[in-house]
């Protein structure tokens, strides 16, 4: 290749303090003298305060090593003709269909126009832009590698917002839960990260009970995954860290030369969280003044939200527990329904009296849930297990109980479709990991349906039998089987 095809003379600039934060650009070309001349016209060039980093390959195949190994790279300037005609046409192809990567911009160069026409190369390859080199000075280059990093950084903005609403939507079925808030405002931190121009870090802290520490429950950009967990004060910067503590005092704002700070408040605790955003590339406007403020409000708002349901199940759960305390305090076989009395008459069969004792209190709240298992057609597998994950959702507050009898109740709610062979919902459970005192109240709930249905004894030990092994186990109706008729008589 002639070197007329380098660049034509223009007035040399000034090349400014080179910045640690870089753009990657890969040079695929055979000519050694391309990749020198290239580094040297791009050797000033900087965007969003960011310069080049060069990485160069010199045949197709040392191209698609480098692209496999650089996979974040923004620009890959791309020489058709190397080890035969098309070589850099195939390089295209295999960064678009093999590697998978959609995001770097191909700007494809060629010192012989002939052998690769513009039109059809363009309509049938993935590329961004299509140069020769007799025409492409040293300026047109820095036009053309400007455009397609203001594009790159568009893709990819637009990229981590989605990576950021995937995480939103995922989590917004269980937005009340604790993990899946984390995971929701972790989403909400990686858009804003990307919606206010390309920072460096974004972080969320909220304080605990006394305000006295604020911790990371959210990070996105640098450092973040070391960020998660510590205290917001040991990982902010020094010119950050003067600023914290009139934020936290006033519930204001910090608007920094290139980092934000924002208080959070909450308006069902007495301490908010903090938002911290630094390495911002450009100075905000009023619009990305309202984007924070919404967000400061909003995110707290749902985090509020999810305390109160906290606060909620764990007064639930103390009420349950303070009724089960009652019940045990009086407990009375004689004066026990006619299902807890069952489900104590079989838990004597299989337990000892406490146990047993324990698993009929806990009727007194396994039955009331009974509304609630009957949201579903038992003949629709889905329908079954949507109908589980309601009684799941709504009776969440009995997984805070420290009572047994309270434990026993929320684990048979929970466990109510799972069988003996694993074939049951929502977990598929199977063998020893469903409770005896599951199997004890499903039973008892079942023995009482067949009753109603004008069942005999003796038709009943034969469906027992049918259901040995599957959705209880053998051991169990071993133990509850033989005194049955007694069991079912005995009031």
């Amino acid at each position: 290749m002639s070197n007329q095809f380098m660049f034509a003379d223009e007035p040399g600039q000034q090349t400014p303090k080179i910045p640690t934060e870089k753009w990657k650009v890969l040079i695929v070309d055979d000519e050694p003298e391309v990749h020198a001349v290239t580094k040297l016209a791009l050797s000033d060039f900087q965007f969003l305060g960011r310069g080049l980093d060069f990485y160069s390959a010199y045949s197709g195949s040392e191209a698609r090593e480098l692209i496999n190994s650089h996979p974040d790279a923004a620009i890959l300037l791309l020489d058709v003709v190397m080890e035969s005609d098309d070589a850099g046409l195939k390089v295209a192809r295999f960064i678009r269909e093999e590697a998978l990567n959609h995001y770097t911009r191909i700007i494809l160069r060629t010192g012989q126009p002939g052998q690769a026409p513009e039109r059809t190369v363009i309509v049938n390859y993935d590329i961004n832009d299509y140069k020769s080199k007799t025409e492409l000075t040293a300026q047109k280059l820095f036009t053309t590698v400007m455009s397609s990093l203001r594009s790159y950084r568009d893709i990819m903005s637009i990229e981590q917002s989605r990576h950021g609403l995937e995480k939103i939507i995922a989590s917004s079925s269980n937005l009340y839960a604790l993990q899946p808030m984390t995971r929701f405002v972790d989403g909400l931190v990686q858009q804003l990260s990307w919606l206010i121009g390309g920072c460096r870090q974004t972080l969320y802290a909220t304080a605990d009970d006394k305000g006295r520490s604020y911790q990371v429950v959210a990070a996105h950009g640098e450092d973040a995954s070391e960020a998660v967990g510590q205290t917001l004060r040991s990982v902010l910067p020094s010119a950050a860290l003067s600023e914290v503590e009139d934020v936290i005092t006033h519930h204001g704002s910090y608007y920094g030369s290139d980092f934000v700070l924002l208080y959070c408040r909450s308006h069902c605790r007495p301490h908010g969280s903090l938002l911290f955003i630094d390495g911002i590339s450009r100075k905000l406007n009023d619009d990305d003044h309202h984007v924070l403020q919404l967000f400061a409000e909003n995110v707290q708002l749902a985090q509020d939200n999810v305390v109160c349901l906290e606060d909620s199940d764990q007064f639930v759960a103390r009420l349950s527990d303070q009724l089960m305390a009652t019940h045990a305090a009086n407990f009375d076989p004689d004066k026990l329904s006619d299902r807890a009395a069952l489900a104590y008459r079989l838990g004597q069969q299989v337990t000892d009296r406490e146990q047993a004792q324990a698993i009929a209190l806990a009727w007194f709240l396994y039955e009331p849930a009974e509304p609630l298992l009957r949201c579903a057609s038992e003949s629709v597998a889905a329908n079954e297990t949507t109908c589980q994950q309601r009684v799941a959702r709504s009776l969440r507050a009995l997984g805070h109980g420290q009572h047994i009898a309270t434990q026993i109740a929320h684990r048979a709610l929970t466990e109510r479709l799972e069988r003996w062979d694993g074939m049951g919902l929502p977990e598929g459970k199977q063998g020893a990991d469903i409770a005896i005192s599951t199997q004890l109240l499903i039973l008892t709930e079942q023995l009482f349906d067949w009753q109603q249905q004008g069942l005999s004894v003796a038709d009943i030990k034969t469906r027992l039998e049918t259901e040995k092994g599957r959705y209880y186990s053998p051991e169990f109706l071993e133990g509850v089987v033989p005194n049955l008729s007694t069991v079912m008589a005995e009031r």
